[in-house]
């Protein structure tokens, strides 16, 4: 079976002072098909990030009210998963410096053109689905060793109580015994099947494609097997 990545909507949240600049990032944006909710101020961005959390932020780093700098520590400390752009009118390398040294992920530099925002953008949603199939790919391997090591410790008390539920099936002549005896072998078989699966969790292929997509292939490695 082939799990597939299933693709998650691509939506920023664009805080800034001026609403204009708001408009004009969501009209280059909407053409590449991302929604673009609009802050007007840092407090209405705290306000909104405090209901939902976003894949991307657009924030301005001088805003009158609740700069950029502050809502950065505000998706910092609530440990979101949030990339953060910051865009600054001020060419100063010390406030980009210390935006990415607070956790922004890039910078642009206003005034911008089309070609470099959806630029940026691009490389944040790729940068966002790659490391979510990544994490989808340790947790995968989490689980499958859990299962594997269940299964190897369940597996031999199994094998015992299903050897006990033959010879007493076979040593009795009293029917009733042997129907309990042969219920407890039928649960145990189906125990047993399942078991067999969760170990043969173990053998999947990963599979990445052109542009960093990834896909578990579990029966890719269990081919051939019964």
């Amino acid at each position: 079976m082939v799990f597939p990545k299933t693709d998650e909507e691509k939506k920023v949240l664009v805080i800034d002072d001026d609403e204009g600049d708001c408009c004009l990032v969501e009209d280059i944006l909407s053409e590449d098909g991302i929604k673009v909710v609009k802050a007007v101020g840092g407090e209405m961005g705290i306000r909104i990030l405090s209901e939902e959390e976003y894949p991307v932020v657009i924030t301005d780093l001088r805003m009158p009210d609740i700069d950029g700098m502050a809502i950065i520590d505000f998706i910092r400390k609530r440990q979101m998963r949030t990339l953060i752009v910051v865009v600054t009118g001020y060419a100063s390398i010390d406030s980009v410096i210390d935006a990415l040294r607070a956790g922004a992920y890039d910078y642009i530099i206003k005034p911008f053109g089309t070609d470099l925002l959806r630029f940026t953008l691009k490389r944040a949603f790729d940068y966002v689905t790659l490391r979510d199939e990544q994490d989808r790919v340790k947790f995968f391997e989490m689980v499958t060793q859990l299962a594997s090591t269940t299964a190897h410790e369940v597996f031999q008390p199994l094998t015992v109580v299903m050897g006990e539920a033959k010879g007493i099936y076979r040593g009795t002549a009293d029917d009733a015994i042997r129907d309990q005896a042969q219920q407890i072998l039928e649960e145990a078989r189906k125990i047993r099947d399942v078991i067999r699966r969760m170990d043969n969790l173990q053998d999947y292929v990963i599979k990445t494609f052109p542009g960093g997509h990834t896909i578990l292939d579990i029966e890719k490695g269990s081919s051939g097997k019964e």
